[in-house]
């Protein structure tokens, strides 16, 4: 071989290696240590779903999760056995952290140590029984595939080693090309010189796909002992173990919820194979086809739902923010937009929150949640704007309030006109049937709109301008010319909005000014959300005021209970020039997730009273 091959084939290998980032390998020598510190708790007396909570405490400690499930009454009660009531209070940790750097995937990173010998032997002894003796490439193999491709006549077999499978899965595409194939062994054989078997298994057992779920990536063993077993990779049995041994071969063409029976056959082979090869007890379980049918029910079933994408959504926040409440709250808020995307497929719905606690301290009282985690949550939450639409209504009657007029006082319901510069204006009712006067009260909680235009009329727009700018400084004026803007025709964030009505809240728990508006809107039963609370929530007092407008494009509900502030936008983010008649309101869009999300949330509900 002349010299300069010699030197043309040393570049190549040296430009293969000097592109891989090895740092993706990582060292983990030592068994992880997680937090015990408690940060959340369900409160005894209170009622939780079971899926929802078996996915969460899938990824907590183990050592924690023991002592939770040794804590908590399993027998199960409710309707269809979906909920388990709480006899006693339980303390919950945080999260596992996630690894994995995707918006939709789950993956936590374990040592050698903490991967079972059944696992990683099984796996040798099922793709690479030579691992131990080769150095990367294993010649053997090699030939075996070659001579089968030159029989059918293409690319079909690649003979590759474990290592050249991470390598692949690291480094490279699935592409059948001749070029990545001499790529991946070079590689392979590098990999094999700068880190110990110890070190590769752990990285593949870390880095490998095991398929997805609710359109979340499922990476490494430990997610996918979590997500298809609700265990840690110690605590899989032997068969449990041949099933993701089996998954690797190609986790989508044998995935265990739409390819069931392919699944199987290959398990049973792998199974008996690894029993020949004296990895698992004699005594070893085999699953039954009723195990095997009860598994796929519970797995397609889950795959339904949203409480794995939404436990990954809440594992990339801080760990003071990781409490199961607030993991409840996602998994409302999801729900409700899945339906309404179903109900408008072809429609851009997102959801924006925030949850204040107006008893804690400043840095640690807020959580924000925004439905799109691809998109920048501050930018959602601070720069763009919405029709706040009747959720200003409570702001508007409590300065009316606090300048005197009474909630007893009676106001005329009928239509009113202004002459503007812009023409005349006169506000419209969604309500039919309106006595010709009401209470203040009354025309609060039936969310009137002629009412609060003649009241501030009455008042003064001057006067009542003065004093509405110092809650919306971007108030357009005259309000004389503009006076939509008492009905919400307003456009504010998500945080300019939370920051009025925290001081409205404020001023009303704690100054008691404006505190009979609070009163007027706390019994759900006559309010806007009075056909959608049902029985239980219905039992319950709390303030709560519903917000539409934009044709259904901007839906809100504010809520309050005495100590949580929960400000809710359900809406359209583009394309707000097509189909109008949506059907969408506060009511049966951002209302249900906050219903929903105190009912399941696994705490007793506060009533309505300043704390």
């Amino acid at each position: 071989m002349s010299l300069p091959i010699i030197c043309a084939a040393c570049f190549y290998v040296y430009s293969v290696i000097s592109a891989l980032r090895t740092d993706q390998i990582l060292v983990l020598s030592e068994p992880e240590k997680f937090s015990t510190v408690a940060i959340d708790a369900i409160e005894m007396e209170s009622s939780i779903k079971k899926l929802d909570f078996v996915t969460y405490l899938s990824w907590v400690t183990e050592n924690n999760k023991a002592k939770i499930t040794e804590d908590l009454d399993l027998k199960i009660k409710g309707v269809q056995n979906q909920y388990l009531f709480i006899n006693k209070d339980l303390k919950l940790p945080k999260l596992i952290k996630n690894d994995c750097q995707e918006n939709y995937c789950l993956q936590s990173r374990i040592s050698f140590p903490n991967i079972p010998a059944v696992l990683w032997r099984g796996l040798i002894g099922i793709e690479d029984y030579r691992f131990l003796s080769h150095k990367g490439v294993d010649p053997r193999s090699l030939l075996r595939a070659l001579w089968h491709d030159l029989k059918v006549g293409r690319l079909e077999q690649g003979g590759s080693t474990l290592t050249q499978q991470l390598v692949k899965n690291l480094f490279y595409t699935n592409e059948k090309k001749f070029s990545r194939k001499i790529n991946e062994m070079i590689a392979s054989t590098y990999i094999e010189s700068k880190f110990s078997k110890e070190e590769i298994l752990q990285t593949y057992f870390n880095e490998v796909l095991w398929g997805s779920i609710q359109g979340i990536k499922i990476r490494g063993v430990r997610a996918a002992a979590a997500v298809y077993f609700k265990k840690t990779p110690e605590e899989l049995t032997s068969y449990e173990a041949s099933i993701l041994v089996s998954m690797l071969k190609g986790p989508y063409y044998y995935n265990p919820i739409w390819k069931m029976e392919r699944l199987k056959i290959r398990v049973r082979v792998v199974f008996h194979k690894l029993m020949q090869l004296g990895l698992f007890s004699k005594n070893a379980y085999e699953w039954t086809d009723e195990d095997w049918k009860k598994w796929n029910s519970n797995l397609v079933e889950e795959s339904k739902g949203v409480n794995w994408k939404s436990l990954v959504l809440l594992s990339r926040r801080s760990s003071e923010k990781q409490s199961y409440s607030n993991y409840v709250f996602i998994n409302e808020s999801l729900k409700i937009v899945n339906e309404l995307k179903k109900k408008h497929p072809k429609k851009d719905i997102a959801l924006k929150a925030t949850l204040i606690d107006l008893n804690a301290k400043p840095d640690g009282n807020k959580f924000n949640f925004y439905s799109k985690p691809e998109r920048s949550l501050e930018n959602a939450l601070s720069k763009e704007n919405h029709q706040i639409g009747s959720t200003i209504k409570p702001i508007i009657y409590g300065i009316l309030v606090e300048n005197g007029f009474e909630l007893e006082d009676e106001i005329e319901t009928g239509p009113i006109k202004l002459k503007l510069l812009s023409g005349e204006w006169s506000p419209k009712e969604s309500h039919k049937n309106i006595p010709d006067s009401l209470s203040l009260k009354d025309a609060l909680v039936k969310s009137l709109n002629a009412p609060v235009v003649r009241l501030v009329r009455d008042f003064g727009f001057e006067n009542f301008e003065k004093q509405l700018s110092k809650v919306i400084p971007r108030l357009k004026k005259p309000l004389s010319e503009y006076p939509s803007q008492l009905l919400g025709a307003s456009e504010l964030s998500l945080n300019e909005f939370s920051d009025i009505y925290v001081n409205f809240l404020k001023r009303a728990c704690f100054e008691k000014i404006g505190i009979s508006v609070l009163d007027a809107l706390s019994d759900p039963t006559t309010t806007t959300i009075r056909g959608r609370v049902g029985k239980l929530m219905g039992k319950m007092r709390f303030f709560g005021k519903t917000g539409t407008s934009n044709f259904g494009f901007d839906n809100w509900f504010v809520g309050f209970d005495g100590r949580e502030l929960m400000i809710i936008w359900v809406g359209i983010e583009s394309g707000r020039n097509k189909e109008r008649d949506l059907k969408i309101y506060g009511s049966n869009s951002a209302f249900l997730v906050y219903r929903d999300y105190y009912l399941n949330r696994g705490k007793r509900f506060n009533e309505m009273m300043c704390h």
